[in-house]
């Protein structure tokens, strides 16, 4: 499975239905734990389990989740669409598009703010092995559109590695979730590098 299988919206309506809190969040909950019921999710979201359940069944509805196997038939388990789900940068030409994208990612991207903080916050009370495999990296290097392309279908690769973990089981002893955020994007006030 490849980061490029990954299920990618390319409408504005799909990208609505996505830019809600509570569905990042269940977004986030399914990808930590695999398969959850609307009950299960509510405990770790902080939201009722009627809520997790109409917010599940939207995601449903527009692809980005699926119906997970039953253990007993009775419960309605959810899990992430195989491959999970990306933004069609192609769509970004529409206005109605790219403005749902901004909302969605502004979400994202607080989230993932948030979660390091955290983590910043946190760190001391881990073991030593943990803090010192974790990292943030910020810098500036100067590339071409070829070489950041480059850069992403490598990053991509790195990431496919460990892809297949999606239940308990696939996991080996002593794994925990990891949160993971590679931005590279140019930065701002320098269209290229001419006459700098």
């Amino acid at each position: 499975m490849t980061l490029s299988s990954r299920r990618q919206i390319t409408d504005a309506q799909s990208l609505r239905a996505l830019a809600h809190p509570a569905r990042v969040a269940l977004i986030e909950a399914l990808a930590i734990h695999g398969s959850l019921t609307a009950t299960e999710a509510s405990e770790l979201i902080g939201e009722s389990p009627s809520n997790c359940s109409f917010h599940l069944r939207q995601l449903a509805r527009f692809g980005m989740i699926e119906p997970a196997p039953s253990v007993d038939g009775r419960n309605r388990p959810w899990q992430v669409v195989d491959g999970g789900i990306g933004v069609d940068v192609n769509s970004l030409d529409d206005a109605e598009f790219s403005s749902a994208a901004t909302a969605v990612n502004e979400l994202w991207i607080a989230r993932q703010a948030a979660a390091e903080i955290d983590w910043t916050r946190r760190s001391a009370h881990e073991t030593k092995p943990w803090r010192e495999a974790s990292f943030s990296n910020f810098t500036v290097r100067w590339r071409t559109v070829e070489e950041l392309a480059r850069l992403q279908d490598r990053v991509d690769e790195l990431l496919d590695e460990f892809r297949e973990r999606r239940e308990p089981a696939e996991r080996p002893a002593g794994a925990r979730p990891i949160r993971i955020n590679f931005s590279a994007f140019p930065a701002a006030g320098y269209p290229d590098s001419e006459g700098f």
